[in-house]
């Protein structure tokens, strides 16, 4: 069952290149701390499953391999997975760094 799914979703244009990846990672929200997997990345966002539902709106703190956790705001949800939006981008660089990998 889909839920909050603004209708819009992928018929915007994306602001940046999505990445298929599956890098393990942590997240909090409010004093919550769990982790997840990423599905795919960009340097403006990430799309991630996770054993809890997120709501539209929900802040959260991603911490991604060898980063300081970032700030991003949930924009859609479906099911376990959500569409999360970096508050700052990522630079290109890094997303590449932590594509391949090279971030630990």
């Amino acid at each position: 069952m889909a839920t909050a799914v603004p209708e819009f979703r992928g018929k915007l244009a994306r602001r940046s290149e999505r990445r298929r990846v599956g890098v393990k990672i942590r997240y909090r929200r409010r004093i919550v701390r769990l982790h997840a997997r990423t599905i795919d990345l960009s340097c403006h966002g990430l799309r991630l499953a996770s054993m809890e539902r997120f709501k539209l709106g929900d802040t959260i703190w991603v911490t991604l391999p060898g980063l300081e956790p970032r700030r991003a705001s949930v924009v859609w949800v479906e099911n376990f997975e959500a569409g999360c939006s970096f508050a700052e981008p990522l630079h290109p660089a890094v997303l590449e760094a932590v594509v391949h990998g090279r971030l630990r």
